[in-house]
């Protein structure tokens, strides 16, 4: 027969070791929820505020499976919120839930050059979005059109009445078609309204604008069909793609027109980039921009985006935001080049 205290502390000896085995299942539990991605059978939302027939949308519906794949999400939804030159959709991402499951892409130079001019379309800090990647640094050309008989700078700068640009807002190819004709020395005629590179590119080739600002990749077909002359290039040098075709640093010596002009050629250097909410969930985050890099840098990735003509140059998030940080520092000196922009259609 077992005294009282024996038989207590053949108790406590059995609850401390059920205790402990508790313990080590909570401990197995917390581990595994903490393991457990945030993806994990998720339905995330990608936003592009931009045109469904434009280039962003296809580099949106070629990665997002990719990345999908890379997160172990249920999938990744593409959907358009174009409006403003691409302030409406980024207007909707900066109100989204912080939680990991909506983020978007798009030109991050719109988000830059909309808080540096002070727009009021637009609610979000830059400096504030959780940044996740850059997807291409595509250069950015002044375009012509053939009706316009406008195949060099030259004639641009030659024109005795205003050069019509088709716009789709005030965007980057906005400010940056403002600051080229100021230190240029050209008039122009902002015509906005437009939805997108395929509108104003096709405002363009009809003879309805003079030109616009896009991509080398956008309208590389246009130029090699003849509906188009390409005829300056943002870049800091000429690119391989239109040797021939000069850089606006190259057409002035004066000192303050050349600072304008790099400034706005480090704006249009981010690029493409994927983006969030501020204050994105961490853990998500995380994960987030691990699948991206994954994806930009998987070559069967890029083998199948270079057959669909669609090139990329992944950058990290580092890079991204010390960009964004060096470009804000230098706020000071940009803003009155956008006051001007705005002024041009006020």
């Amino acid at each position: 027969m077992r005294t009282y205290l024996e038989t207590a502390f053949r108790g406590v000896r059995m609850s401390t070791a059920a205790m402990v085995a508790a313990g080590v299942m909570l401990g197995a539990s917390i581990s595994g929820l903490s393991a457990q991605s945030v993806y994990k059978d998720a339905d995330v939302k990608l936003i592009i505020p931009n045109s469904p027939a434009g280039l962003m949308s296809q580099y949106a519906h070629t990665l997002a499976p990719h990345i999908a794949k890379a997160l172990g999400a249920r999938n990744v939804r593409v959907v358009n919120e174009q409006g403003g030159g691409g302030i409406r959709g980024s207007n909707i991402l900066w109100a989204a839930k912080p939680d990991g499951l909506t983020f978007a892409m798009t030109n991050i130079p719109t988000l830059v050059v909309a808080q540096l001019a002070g727009s009021q379309a637009a609610i979000f800090d830059a400096t504030k979005f959780t940044y996740l990647g850059r997807v291409q640094a595509d250069p950015r050309l002044m375009f012509t059109g053939k009706p316009s008989g406008l195949d060099t700078i030259e004639k641009v700068r030659a024109l005795d009445r205003p050069f019509v640009f088709a716009s789709q807002g005030t965007d980057e190819d906005f400010y940056t078609m403002v600051v080229l004709a100021d230190a240029l020395g050209y008039d122009i005629k902002v015509v906005t309204g437009y939805e997108g590179d395929a509108d104003t590119s096709l405002a363009v080739i009809r003879g309805d604008a003079d030109g616009h600002m896009t991509t080398w990749t956008q309208s590389a077909p246009a130029v090699e069909a003849g509906d188009k002359f390409a005829v300056l290039t943002t870049t800091f040098e000429r690119i391989p793609q239109a040797p021939d075709v000069p850089t606006a640093m190259e057409l002035v010596t004066d000192p303050d027109l050349s600072e304008k002009l790099a400034a706005i050629s480090s704006i249009l250097a981010l690029g493409r980039g994927f983006f969030g909410p501020p204050d994105m969930d961490a853990a998500a985050a995380a994960e987030l921009r691990k699948a991206i890099e994954t994806v930009l840098t998987d070559k069967d990735v890029l083998a199948e985006m270079a057959t669909k003509g669609l090139p990329t140059g992944y950058g990290s998030v580092d890079d991204q935001v010390a960009n964004i940080d060096r470009i804000f520092k230098a706020g000071g000196k940009l803003k009155p080049l956008f006051d001007a922009a705005l002024a041009k259609i006020q």
